[in-house]
């Protein structure tokens, strides 16, 4: 557009109109004398300044100057003159993730927790102050060249110390945004942070599968599969996908909000462990390792680890008691016997024996499998192995294995095996969750949800 047709905003100067909406209007501007760069958020020249969408621009900003954070896209003024209304915000230099997954059609599971985890702690500044973003998508959120990520567009946010906004201020028609709604607001439920939590659990979905894990917007059973249906593992689109970061994702697309992460921070450092779990340091050069992958920035100096570093449980105290009797028994069995035992020792902690064989499972070993849900830890013999929904299979010594499943909400399931070698077995087991007591206002929840043991 030349620069004769731009509108101008008083200590503003615009380069460029980014979009026109039947609402509102973006424009990429210099804010002057200070020579920032800006966006410019105006109300369309069609819309009066008594209009309800009017009042839904000046809301939004009063939600925005409420905020300062890195994740955060900011506001820095709110001007009003005569029939013109408009925003001026921070300039990010970069990307929406609805653009970018046009180019990639899901993204590196570091790269994907790296972009959830700003997202979680942009979202933990925004309830912290009663405000609930409401329409956590692609589109609403921005990468940028530096490898940061920024939560945007706060036009249909809720906080009760303001009047409800318009749902469609942008005019977008609003199809997208149902793809990534929460039960509660399916059935429209008032607003709650967990909601936001929901929705990124869709967005991290979509980022490791390549698609939505409920259809998307504009297909009429997606608000019904969205109540009542699990979602498809997410094994089945990545089958090397880290169990961490896979219990994250299950825990936010939990139906019931009570059985989510109970705030943003919390799901934020359950990412932080997820990272840490897949060998990641920073979580801005993951970002910034997926958009040098698509030509758009500068590959991070160093290398972002792809695959899951695996952790070995540590002793339990019943290892720790027999180690020490041993040891002391073998004080006077002579040195001799000390040397053996200690080889002994070494090699069942996986350390190399004389032939440097690694002794890391039985030589004949059998296996288990557990499935439980909604999830249930596994602990084998007095050992924790891992959580399900997923575990993974589990190599044991032929013989008897006493297996103990327990989940905070859950009686504790108790099962006998009896395991020869190669022999797989699987124990596929519904814990029996107790449903909270008290939360009137997920009364409709309950009755929506499938009548099974999965929140």
């Amino acid at each position: 557009m030349r620069m004769s047709s731009l509108p101008s905003f008083d200590g503003c100067e615009v380069t460029e109109k980014v979009t026109a909406g039947p609402i509102v209007e973006i424009y990429r501007a210099t804010q002057v004398p200070l020579g920032r760069k800006v966006t410019i958020k105006a109300l369309a020249a069609s819309i009066v300044p008594s209009s309800p969408f009017a009042a839904a621009l000046e809301r939004e900003a009063r939600l925005l100057g409420q905020l300062n954070h890195p994740h955060v896209i900011g506001l820095y003024d709110f001007v009003r003159k005569g029939d013109r209304l408009w925003l001026v915000l921070e300039a990010i230099d970069g990307w929406s993730l609805a653009e970018l997954m046009q180019r990639a059609k899901h993204f590196s599971h570091p790269t994907a927790a790296a972009i959830a985890r700003f997202v979680a702690y942009g979202l933990a500044h925004a309830h912290a102050r009663g405000i609930v973003h409401r329409d956590v998508r692609p589109a609403n959120v921005t990468l940028t060249k530096a490898g940061g990520v920024k939560l945007t567009d706060f036009s249909v946010a809720s906080d009760e110390r303001l009047p409800t906004a318009p749902e469609l201020l942008d005019g977008s028609g609003g199809q997208q945004s149902l793809a990534y709604a929460s039960p509660e607001q399916v059935l429209g439920e008032p607003p709650d942070p967990r909601s936001d939590l929901f929705s990124l659990g869709v967005l991290l979905y979509e980022l490791i599968a390549g698609k939505t894990p409920f259809g998307s917007g504009d297909d009429p059973a997606a608000t019904l599969r969205i109540r009542n249906e699990q979602p498809p593992p997410l094994g089945r689109y990545a089958p090397d996908l880290a169990p961490t970061l896979e219990r994250v994702v299950q825990r936010c697309l939990q139906k019931m909000p009570a059985h989510r992460y109970q705030s943003a921070d919390e799901l934020g450092a359950a990412l932080d462990a997820a990272l840490a779990d897949m060998g990641v340091v920073n979580p801005r050069d993951a970002v910034l390792e997926a958009l040098s992958g698509l030509g758009l920035a500068v590959k991070p100096s160093s290398p972002v680890i792809t695959e899951r570093v695996p952790r070995r449980p540590g002793p339990s105290l019943a290892m720790v008691a027999a180690v020490l009797l041993g040891f002391s028994a073998l004080l006077g069995a002579g040195g001799g016997a000390i040397e053996l035992w200690a080889r002994h020792a070494g090699a069942a902690n996986g350390e190399s024996g004389p032939s440097g064989r690694l002794e890391l499972v039985p030589a004949t070993p059998g296996y288990l499998r557990v499935v439980a849900q909604p999830w249930a830890h596994v602990i084998v013999d007095g050992e924790a192995f891992d959580t399900t929904p997923f575990a993974r299979a589990i190599p044991l010594s032929p013989g008897t294995h006493y297996i103990r499943l327990e989940h905070p909400q859950a009686p504790t399931e108790r099962r006998t095996i009896e395991l020869a070698a190669g022999e797989t077995i699987l124990l596929d087991v519904s814990m029996k969750v107790r449903r909270p007591e008290g939360l009137s206002r997920e009364s409709a929840l309950s009755s929506a949800a499938p009548v099974d043991s999965s929140p």
